[in-house]
């Protein structure tokens, strides 16, 4: 291990000591997300410079890099507020939400399935970056959700499209970083994240009423998540991985809005009945143009390739860094333009974008209220403080373990378990997902190491990336920056240990499933296969 430490147990656990506390603090200790963050980040700081070879030059180097990374999410957090008040200002959610009570006949988890699972899934197919979260999240809190909640199913409800999500970047790095035939790392990614995608459903089904409504649901669960699991497959391996995820949550979408309501029609209630016969301020296609310019924005950049790449191109901001190395030899090369935002064509420019639409529709149409402006500035204050500390603190404790090499060690432990390793695999996925915030940094940190233990170990390649990139998925729905992304477009900044502790539970049940599938794969069912 060129530049780290040799491999030793007590090392091993002392450099999972950060992430360690991080999850103690928030998730038992039930501190902020910014409080914990900053003793993980000092925790990190001290076993680098201890045990790492961390010196001066390379942690503020880590630390500078982290400041700039959190802009990216912080773009998309504050965007997303402000759309979501936006629309709240004009009374848009109670539209909305009477709307889908009619559409569902009252069905609370059906609801929870469209727009928390199948709606979330189509957009990261498109755009990613957080924006699935940041855009379902509120909507589920304007249907009456409570807003802890509403993060979570959305956290959990968008994991499974986003290997092949962003019109497939994480996908594609799979691709660029190894030598392996695209169409068989996409069909046993297809494989993986499809079983992921039903268990979103089991997972959504029980965090809203236990074992009772997972199987009191199970029809709709099954019909949505096999349509959803097997247009993935298909689009994957038969037409382009690139478009997998849209496709397969624009069909769930579909069976859950039209076809599920009439295969499982509930009795309806006189709740129910009072709200089908109320009459609205306006239209459902009025309350929710917000979110309709929002799909168009980002569908028109991002679908139209000339415009993406001139939009792209035309103004990146980014800084240089210089090539650090720690003591030890852990090197970290010269970058001219580290991460850099491609500002025209950043998810935050274009919710920003929407939101000013937004308003300026709302305007127009006499709804927007007198001091309304005042009023959205006053709520986005209050709402952004407890997200941004969260955010800025994580990812300085995350990009210091990386530049320090703290992050591979961690990596190269588990990749030490031997037959045991398809079961450990996606939790190095899930690992990068968590340090970055990424499924896309994730392969990039890992994709060589999980390709070289495949070969050492004599396993298929194509087992083991499928489950790195899968790991890399599910891990969305358990990292803080995303976390922090879900409190802070609900408001609840400061309240991410409580999001955690919803989805720790699903993220550890997906990444144990897939790994022991993949097991069996390998060693049972198929042995020998390439």
């Amino acid at each position: 291990m060129r530049g780290l430490p040799d491999l030793q147990l007590w090392l091993w656990i002392l450099s999972l000591l950060p992430i360690i506390s991080v999850l103690v603090l928030m998730m038992i200790f039930r501190w902020s997300g910014g409080k914990a963050g900053v003793v993980g980040w000092f925790l990190t700081l001290v076993v680098a410079y201890l045990w790492f070879g961390g010196n001066l030059h390379v942690l503020s180097a880590g630390m500078l890099k982290g400041l700039w990374a959190t802009v990216w999410v912080l773009y998309i957090i504050w965007g997303a507020m402000t759309v979501y008040n936006v629309v709240d200002l004009v009374g848009g959610f109670k539209v909305i939400s009477d709307t889908f009570t009619r559409l569902t006949r009252g069905n609370r988890v059906l609801q929870l399935l469209v727009m928390g699972w199948a709606f979330p899934g189509f957009v990261q197919g498109v755009c990613g970056y957080g924006v699935p979260v940041a855009t379902a999240a509120p909507i589920l809190v304007g249907l009456g959700y409570e807003p802890i909640f509403a993060a979570a199913t959305a956290l959990i409800g968008h994991s499974w499209a986003v290997t092949f999500g962003s019109l497939g970047s994480s996908y594609s790095i799979l691709v660029r970083l190894t030598t392996l035939d695209p169409g068989r790392l996409a069909f046993f990614a297809s494989i993986f994240l499809g079983i992921a995608c039903v268990m979103c459903g089991y997972s959504i089904a029980h965090m809203y009423g236990g074992w009772r409504s997972m199987k009191e649901y199970s029809p709709i669960i099954l019909t949505m998540s096999l349509t959803m699991a097997i247009v993935l497959f298909l689009v994957a391996n038969f037409v382009t991985p690139y478009v997998a995820s849209m496709v397969a949550g624009a069909a769930g979408l579909l069976v859950g809005g039209f076809v599920v309501p009439r295969l499982y029609k509930p009795k309806e209630t006189a709740l129910e009945a009072e709200i089908a016969a109320s009459s609205e301020l306006y239209s459902f296609h009025v309350a929710f143009a917000a979110y309709y310019i929002l799909i168009v924005v980002v569908f028109t950049v991002y679908l139209i390739s000339p415009l993406k790449q001139f939009l792209q191109n035309a103004w990146q901001i980014g800084f240089a860094f210089p090539e650090t190395k720690t003591l030890l030899g852990f090197t970290n090369k010269a970058v001219s333009k580290y991460q850099p935002i491609p500002f025209f064509t950043a998810p935050g420019t274009l919710i920003f974008t929407a939101a000013l639409l937004g308003y300026l529709y709302y305007r127009a149409k006499g709804l927007w209220p007198k001091k309304g402006g005042r009023l959205l500035v006053s709520r986005f204050i209050k709402q952004v403080m407890g997200a941004t500390m969260t955010v800025v603190t994580m990812t300085m404790m995350g990009v210091v373990m990386m530049e320090t090499g703290m992050t591979r060690y961690i990596a190269e432990g588990l990749a030490a378990t031997g037959v045991l390793y398809p079961i450990f695999s996606p939790w190095i996925g899930v690992l990068g997902a968590f340090m970055t915030g990424s499924n896309t940094n994730s392969n990039v940190l890992f994709t060589g190491l999980q390709w070289d233990v495949a070969k050492l170990l004599m396993l298929s390649p194509y087992v083991i990336l499928g489950l790195q990139t899968t790991g890399g998925a599910i891990g969305n729905m358990f990292c803080p920056m995303n976390v922090a992304l879900g409190t802070g477009v609900t408001g609840q900044g400061g309240r991410e240990g409580e999001v955690l502790r919803r989805t720790a539970l699903y993220n550890t049940v997906q990444t144990f499933v897939v790994g022991i599938v993949a097991w069996f794969i390998l060693y049972v069912f198929f042995p020998g296969i390439e």
